[in-house]
């Protein structure tokens, strides 16, 4: 499992933060918080930031978000003096730690794929991230074989697919082999997505009373979209 690590310069920040992120988490996801000073101020504390790490202690690796430059000091210190596998995102604080959240939540994700899953963060909201070298993963086409299917549900709970409703239906899809892609049909200048991507997801901007295409590739396509199909007409568990 990879850990995430929240450094803010306050205290009350990196509590939200955390927040959050447990809120998507639900309980699935080490995730810990340092902010201020040891005196309550603002700024940061290698010592704070390693008590945090403790709290974090077995996880495979770490993944630390900051929210300002003059974090990164304090965090590889505490980092470096805790000898874990981490890496230093420069992903946005508050989104990048729900969506990392969200990534981590499968038991196969590596540091790297969170990591990659955090910075695109902003993308939901239209802001496309700097490029990043693909992995050596991601320059293998994915070979696919297995039957194809495909269903276009309408989404009628009241706010769409916003931020926990795409977690559900992003998990959902994760639990199967299937290659999944969804598009919005009522928004064809959204591009067609990974339903197994958060971003992905949100990007295609689904609000209540629109249309979704998923199409599911693989052995298990039928199982996939039956899984989805219910969890839309369920209203993913809203009144």
């Amino acid at each position: 499992m990879i850990g995430i690590l929240i450094i803010s310069h306050s205290a009350a920040i990196a509590r939200g933060v955390k927040e959050l992120a447990d809120q998507m988490a639900k309980g699935h996801v080490r995730i810990a918080a340092a902010g201020g000073t040891h005196d309550g101020g603002l700024g940061t504390s290698a010592d704070l930031i390693v008590a945090a790490i403790e709290e974090l202690r077995g996880v495979a690796a770490v993944l630390a978000l900051v929210d300002m430059g003059s974090a990164v000091m304090s965090a590889e210190m505490a980092l470096e003096l805790s000898e874990v596998t981490f890496l230093i995102s420069g992903a946005p604080l508050v989104e990048g730690a729900l969506v990392a959240a969200v990534e981590a939540l499968r038991p196969e994700a590596t540091l790297a794929q969170v990591a990659a899953a955090a910075v695109r963060a902003l993308e939901a909201k239209g802001v496309e991230p700097l490029p990043v070298l693909p992995s050596a993963e991601a320059l293998v086409a994915p070979v696919l074989s297995g039957a194809i299917t495909e269903v276009v549900l309408t989404v009628h709970n009241l706010v769409g697919l916003h931020m926990r409703p795409a977690k559900e239906f992003v998990q959902a899809a994760a639990r199967f082999a299937s290659t999944v892609r969804v598009c919005n049909l009522d928004r064809p200048d959204r591009a067609e997505g990974n339903a197994k991507s958060m971003i992905e997801v949100m990007k295609l901007g689904v609000t209540s009373g629109q249309r979704i295409r998923v199409r599911a590739t693989g052995d298990d396509a039928s199982a996939v979209v039956a899984a989805l199909s219910k969890l839309v007409a369920e209203n993913f568990g809203e009144a």
